[in-house]
């Protein structure tokens, strides 16, 4: 005999990513709609899944709503466009007074549930009792992606769930901090994240945080943080194929956000290189772009659309020569030689033209070690030497990689936060016998070192020598470098090597394809960034 559900209610709604003859999809839907005497289901159209999968996706909403539309259970299918997701706007489609959700997305959840009240709309989860490893985008990774670009990161909660978060996200989204109830816990540091108390939130600006609490028993730490605030926030615990499209929702209006932060960045960056390229033409100093500028100027005449910084490169001489013309560029810029911290602290090797005005928020412990020179708009200034592709050449390179992991006894710990194992246990190393050598003196051993070969006339190569570690044996034939190409970039003619083409391929392997559509982030991918607030403002003083 068939079991007859009792309905509860007239119109029910759940907006997901489903797929046709997906078992996993039918088994909750029915239990969801078969309390409703009308279900109706909403999926995305092409433009949303493409964007969340990439556009190489093969996706059919036509396919997938003749396949649900088919099923007993299921009254209505409706394809949603971008501007269709919200529950609010749904609303006014389909006068529904049952709407199931997979996640609290925060502040909007919150906003969410007062409209569901005021229209008397039933406004249930669908959450499951325990944390899931799910494959492919999910609907947390998504949030942090773009978060991680507005505003500081913060855990709540530092027991299983804090682990978990770190294991699947905390390389590329580092949390500024983690805040606990268990005051044994303030003042220690897991996993790398400092533990503070959790009235610290009280000092930030419930618009410049985003709080993951880590906690299957969440609600009793979801009721402390909205008697301190309305804090912006997300659970580990969530229905993936419910809560994407709720977060991609909001991650719309982030992203044309970051979108704008980024082009103002950008129209600064033009500007340093414009006063850059005249400086260097102006006393006959040879330099060429490098990197994501090089890559930006060949693919497309400017700059690469998710790119927000300048990168130059030139021979050890070149640099030794533009530095005696520091104090002829503009007011707006200013001149950070790699010694700027001199023999206490240690950024990195390459120097940099910063401007004055503007900065964009860092890690805040690593802005007072630096005070506030890491965290400028910069146009950098990566440097070439010769070498070899033999014992001597490897040694050159062997040798600079362990001055560069002793000099790390002085850089601020924020930087080994992403480091790898082997890098990990080089740092375990070479970091606590660093201590006991003078910065200074290692420092003109990288430069010594570096030089090595730059008078002989038979070595074949460049390398970049002041770069990341993984970085110094890439090896360029020097005929890459013999001359210079002027070449658009933007508005600019601004120069590159006259093997371009050889150079890029080292660097990027086949340069002209697209990369896919999730690595095409802001280069300072970890960064806050928010527009209204950091960017055309001077920095606060610490």
């Amino acid at each position: 005999m068939e079991i007859v559900h009792k309905k509860i209610y007239k119109c029910g709604y759940c907006a997901a990513t489903v797929e046709a003859s997906d078992f996993r999809h039918y088994v909750w839907l029915k239990e969801i709609a078969e309390q409703c005497e009308q279900f109706v289901l909403g999926i995305p159209d092409v433009t949303i899944i493409k964007k969340l999968k990439g556009e190489n996706t093969t996706y059919d909403p036509i396919v997938v709503k003749e396949y649900w539309s088919n099923i007993k259970w299921i009254d209505d299918v409706v394809i949603l466009s971008e501007n269709e997701l919200s529950y609010q706007k749904a609303y006014d489609m389909i006068r529904y007074d049952v709407c199931f959700y997979g996640s609290e997305y925060g502040t909007r959840f919150q906003s969410d549930i007062a409209f569901m009240k005021a229209h008397g709309i039933k406004f249930i989860p669908i959450l499951p009792n325990k944390l899931k490893m799910i494959e492919g985008v999910n609907a947390l990774e998504l949030s942090t992606k773009y978060y991680r670009i507005s505003k500081k990161i913060i855990l709540f909660g530092t027991g299983v769930y804090f682990e978990h978060f770190m294991k699947k996200y905390g390389g590329k989204c580092k949390p500024a901090y983690a805040i606990d109830n268990s005051k044994e816990k303030w003042g220690t540091k897991k996993e790398g994240i400092y533990i503070k108390n959790t009235s610290v939130l009280l000092q930030e600006n419930v618009e410049d945080v985003f709080i993951i609490i880590c906690s299957k028993n969440y609600t009793e730490m979801l009721a402390q943080l909205q008697q301190m605030g309305n804090y912006d926030y997300r659970l580990l615990l969530y229905t993936n194929e419910i809560a994407l499209l709720e977060d991609f929702s909001l991650c719309r209006s982030i992203e044309e956000d970051t979108e704008e932060t980024i082009k103002k960045i950008q129209k600064i960056n033009y500007k340093m290189l414009e006063e850059f390229d005249k400086i260097c033409r102006l006393h006959d100093v040879q330099y060429f772009l490098n990197y994501g500028s090089l890559l930006g100027a060949v693919r497309h005449k400017g700059f690469i659309p998710w790119d927000n910084d300048i990168d130059t490169i030139m021979t050890r001489d070149n640099y030794d020569k533009l530095s005696q013309f520091q104090d002829e560029f503009d007011k707006r810029y200013y001149w950070l030689p790699s010694d700027l911290f001199g023999n206490k602290k240690y950024y990195d090797c390459v120097p940099r033209l910063g401007y004055k005005a503007a900065y964009i928020c860092l890690d805040e412990e690593a802005c007072r070690f630096y005070m506030n020179n890491n965290n400028r708009i910069h146009l950098d200034m990566f440097l070439i030497d010769k070498t070899y592709d033999n014992f001597w050449g490897k040694l050159q390179r062997f040798e600079l990689a362990v001055i560069y992991g002793l000099m790390n006894a002085y850089r601020h710990e924020s930087f080994f936060f992403d480091y790898d194992n082997k890098m990990k246990l080089a740092n375990a190393i070479l970091k606590p016998i660093g201590k006991y050598i003078s910065l200074t003196w290692l420092r003109n051993r990288a430069d010594k070192v570096a030089r090595r070969f730059n008078k002989d006339t038979n070595a074949p190569y460049f390398f970049i020598s002041n770069d990341v570690l993984r970085k110094l044996n890439m090896l360029f034939p020097k005929e890459i470098f013999e001359s210079t190409v002027d070449m658009k970039f933007g508005e600019i003619n601004a120069k590159v090597a006259c093997g371009y083409d050889a150079m890029c391929r080292i660097i990027f392997g086949e340069y002209m394809n697209l990369p896919p559509k999730e690595e095409r982030v802001p280069h300072l991918g970890r960064l806050l960034i928010t527009s209204d607030l950091y960017v055309f403002q001077e920095p606060d003083n610490f």
